[in-house]
């Protein structure tokens, strides 16, 4: 008689990646929207006015939307992770990482010492 399987911590892991996949890109298309009219006249001048206003703020929302974008790759690597079998280990030295870690940050590619270590390269964070 075979033992009970144990339950997989990552069962849930894809579709909770893919939902937050949905939710970012969806929040990145909301930054992205803006009056192309608006963008033509966008600049500084010497004076603070409504188009340095605008222009800063159009500079947020650019800034923001890179670093969704780079949290979209991310969960776009642990999806891949996943298809590979290679979800839940870190990245850097090959460890588990810990399904709290998981929980909180699904896309999480390093263990926790690994993600306390200077980083050296463009590996994952």
């Amino acid at each position: 008689m075979k033992p009970p399987a144990e339950p997989n911590p990552f069962a849930g892991a894809r579709a909770a990646l893919s939902s937050k996949r949905a939710e970012i890109v969806s929040k990145v298309d909301e930054l992205g929207t803006h009056d192309p009219a608006e963008v033509a006249s966008l600049g500084f001048g010497k004076r603070v006015g409504d188009a340095t206003l605008y222009a800063v703020e159009r500079m947020t929302d650019a800034y923001r939307a890179r670093t969704i974008y780079a949290t979209v790759a991310d969960i776009d690597h642990a999806l891949e992770r996943i298809e590979a079998g290679a979800y839940g280990r870190c990245v850097a030295c090959a460890g588990p990482i810990p399904v709290e870690r998981l929980r909180a940050v699904p896309w999480a590619a390093l263990c926790v010492p690994c993600s306390a270590k200077p980083v050296r390269s463009k590996l994952v964070r």
